[in-house]
């Protein structure tokens, strides 16, 4: 239980059982229909696909699918497209590597600096904390005191392109577990951006996609034949003695060391079983369900017009978030969601041309006990801490004052008063905060254009980080291993400019894309250049101008 208290904590602070939803008894099933085999990765090159997939696996680093692809089994399909497909390593040009600015970037092929969306969550000086998609004007259906919509993003997506093509003809979609996943990687203008709200206790949207406050028929009918509650379960390992072979016996990394205890969870010990039900893997299976009957309902992939589906698959996040990405709650649910993929893959293949991109919008920091134990330097950094080195800082230098209003990861808002004295207080914590223990550095956020022309590189990270407004006054690097607590009880983060949070792969298969392996490291930018590719649409201005290695060019 101890476990599903972070959960909740995970889903105030980030913004948050392997079978297919089981419909009610005597009614027809509106879930995803099971297959046998995963699609075979290289699909068809000789036309063009009506239908592409863009499959976002939160948390994803490089390190975590290298350390699984060895040992994953042959039927899986991460590793059967890393085999046959394109398989590359790609990396974010930007340090604030949350899920937020990941999904804008791929979706956009530009980094926070121009795209405006620099964390999960920024500080408002009326209402304290508040997510970046919260626009507190578009109500969440089934829970009024949420707010969703796209309006922080300054610039066009893909889907904005694609849908300007075919006059508003072609269907976008994007669904996730989380909001921030299924509305900042598909424009102003989708279909519908679809994700669970655990108040609501389903999936959902806001009246941002759905004006009258109605749910889309499909959505709501999915809604009413799949209830959650009956998802509700206790989590248990598919394979325990495969994940012992593998990884070793089961055990938990906690704050006092190494603790030995079963692998069972149970959500509705959790406080909220609702929030819980994210961190199981049940929750990927109804989600991916969820996606499938937005395809057929919508018809997606059998029309003139091409089509562009997002699905982010946000539960190895919150299990990495909780257990770390080499445990074996990791293992079992990695293992759960490839085979979910496999299923749906082949039976979108099965109905039409499809082509399939999966990557990550960042990637996971080792849990810190683990890091100690082989001799490293890894840590928690806890709020409350950066904000009372900030204020006793100040105190020091400027006189006693209420100088920080808040720490919303990465950025230091200052007050009134601190703001009035900027470059004071300013050029005080750059020196200061280095000296708390897990801090390497502090920049000044209004100082983006300088720091993106400077010749260190992690100064151009931090400053591809900042738009020219940013929402916050000091931006904050940890130290390599060291990362913003979640909460009291332990767990991993990322959102650091290190090569383990920044680095992830990209894996393409199905129709028009070609074998293609390469250990250049690509700009995970090219994603949104690659989508617009293969749905024959202009990529967004700013974007790089060269699709990932692997497309075919059929419109030439």
């Amino acid at each position: 239980m101890a476990r599903f208290l972070i959960v909740a904590l995970v889903a105030a602070t980030m913004g948050c059982f392997s079978c297919t939803p089981k419909p009610p008894e005597n009614e027809t099933p509106s879930t995803m229909p099971k297959a046998e085999v995963a699609p075979e990765p290289p699909g068809r090159a000789d036309v063009a696909p009506k239908l592409v997939v863009l499959i976002i696996v939160d948390q994803l680093g490089n390190w975590v699918l290298d350390t699984y692809l060895p040992i994953l089994p042959k039927s899986s399909l991460l590793r059967r497209v890393s085999e046959q497909g394109v398989y590359l390593q790609a990396a974010f040009p930007f340090a604030s590597t949350q899920t937020a600015p990941g999904h804008t970037s791929l979706a956009t092929g530009v980094p926070p600096s121009m795209h405006g969306v620099v964390a999960n969550a920024v500080f408002d000086p009326e209402r304290g904390p508040i997510k970046t998609v919260d626009d507190h004007q578009h109500k969440v259906i089934g829970n009024p005191e949420r707010f969703v919509s796209p309006f922080a993003v300054l610039v066009p997506a893909v889907a904005d392109s694609l849908r300007q093509k075919t006059d508003g003809e072609a269907k976008i979609v994007g669904i996730s577990m989380k909001a921030r996943a299924a509305v900042l990687s598909v424009g102003k203008s989708p279909t519908a951006a679809v994700f669970f709200d655990a108040k609501a206790k389903s999936l959902t949207t806001s009246t941002y996609y759905a004006p009258r406050g109605r749910l889309p028929e499909w959505l709501s009918d999915f809604v009413r034949a799949n209830p959650v509650e009956r998802l509700l379960e206790v989590w248990e390992p598919e394979q325990p003695h495969w994940l012992e072979a593998k990884l070793g016996p089961y055990a938990q990394d906690t704050e006092e060391g190494q603790a030995t205890s079963s692998f069972a969870h149970d959500p509705k010990e959790a406080p909220d079983p609702y929030a819980a039900f994210s961190a199981v893997p049940e929750s990927t299976d109804y989600l991916i369900a969820g996606a499938f009957a937005a395809v057929k309902a919508e018809g997606m992939g059998l029309d003139a017009n091409p089509d562009l589906l997002v699905l982010g698959v946000s539960g190895t996040d919150i299990v990495g978030h909780m257990w770390g990405a080499r445990s074996w709650e990791y293992a079992d649910n990695l293992l759960r969601t490839d085979r979910a993929l496999g299923r749906f893959a082949s039976i979108l293949e099965s109905r039409g041309p499809v082509a399939f991109v999966l990557t990550a919008d960042h990637g996971i920091a080792a849990m810190p006990e683990r890091v100690r134990r082989e001799g490293g330097s890894a840590g928690r950094i806890p709020h409350d801490s950066v904000i009372a080195h900030a204020e006793r800082a100040a105190d020091a230098s400027l006189g006693a004052g209420d100088w920080i209003a808040a720490y919303v990861p990465p950025l230091i808002t200052y007050t009134t008063a601190g703001k009035q004295r900027h470059r004071e207080l300013t050029r005080v914590l750059t020196k200061a905060m280095p000296k708390l223990e897990g801090v390497r550095a502090a920049y000044d956020a209004h100082r983006g254009a300088d720091l993106r022309a400077s010749n260190r590189p992690i100064e151009r990270l931090v400053g591809a980080s900042l738009p020219a407004d940013p929402p916050g006054d000091l931006y904050l690097v940890t130290n390599e291993g060291w990362f913003d607590a979640l909460s009291d009880r332990g767990g991993t983060n990322h959102g650091t400019p290190w090569p383990y949070d920044r680095q992830v792969p990209i894996l393409m298969w199905g129709t028009a894309i070609e074998r293609r392996v390469s250990n250049r490291v690509h700009s995970a930018l090219s994603v949104a250049t690659t989508v617009a590719a293969l749905l024959d649409v202009p990529a967004p201005v700013l974007a790089p101008q060269e699709p990932l290695p692997g497309v075919m060019r059929l419109h030439d």
